[in-house]
């Protein structure tokens, strides 16, 4: 797939952040928002809870049914990065078979790194040190495993501080950045965009940054805070908060 996906303007979105494995929040998202004309994931399907496998499939599932209309971003956990390290290579290896996670990696190699949407960046992590244009996500080399381009890399890890100016070292690690206040309002002008929806980041549902142009999902339980559904409807956003009962309930219910 194209490393951007342009998808104009939709009247209902659902905006879904990392769920590591909580195919029942998923399931929610299928069963309520179905009729909706788009439905965005943010990435992170996998590592940090035993059914990413489970999860990832529904997901791919949907999307095989209706492309058009489900939208698969990669995530920073879709990677032999932290599959490794997280559980979700070895979790293949368990329900499947060692030569089937190969078979993972590739497609994670291929997804898209981002969407617009309504005027809205959708993106796993944020912005990048040297992206300056929409352009430049288009023109990303694909297939890139780890990623090895560093503005593919940094899609998916940088994070938000609306306190910082510029670029500043993050504390995820070598190659991670978060990025400030002037550099995102200064992207957002240039490329004609309203904001900012990312995942990424444990939030109790969401987080709104820099005069809600940024707006963290976070979708998943594994965190033990809420789950956060984002709806835009008309151009108005929405937070659905998923309660606890609903989350933890049943490994598979």
């Amino acid at each position: 797939m194209k490393p951007l996906l342009r998808l104009g303007n939709k009247t209902k979105v659902a905006y879904i952040g990392d769920t590591h494995g909580a195919y029942n929040v998923t399931k929610y998202v299928f069963d309520n928002f179905s009729d909706f004309d788009s439905i965005v994931f943010l990435g992170d399907y996998v590592d940090r809870e035993p059914y990413g496998l489970e999860n990832l499939e529904i997901i791919l599932d949907k999307f095989l049914e209706n492309p058009d209309k489900v939208i698969v971003l990669r995530g920073n956990h879709e990677s032999p990065l932290t599959n490794d390290y997280y559980g979700f290579k070895e979790e293949v290896e368990e329900k499947l078979d060692e030569q089937s996670y190969n078979s993972f990696v590739d497609m994670f190699a291929v997804m898209p790194y981002a969407a617009v949407i309504n005027d809205y960046l959708c993106v796993h992590g944020g912005i990048a040190r040297e992206l300056k244009s929409l352009q430049q996500i288009e023109e990303l080399p694909k297939p890139d495993v780890m990623p090895e381009n560093e503005i593919a890399f940094e899609l998916l890890w940088n994070d938000p501080r609306e306190e910082l100016e510029g670029f500043v070292p993050n504390i995820r690690g070598e190659g991670t950045y978060f990025y400030g206040n002037d550099v995102t309002l200064d992207f957002l002008k240039n490329n004609s965009l309203k904001g900012i929806i990312r995942g990424h980041e444990v939030a109790d549902g969401f987080r709104l940054e820099m005069n809600e142009r940024i707006i963290t999902v976070f979708s998943s339980r594994y965190h033990k805070m809420r789950a956060g559904i984002l709806i835009q409807e008309n151009g108005e956003f929405k937070q659905v908060f998923l309660d606890e009962k609903f989350l933890f309930d049943g490994e598979r219910s």
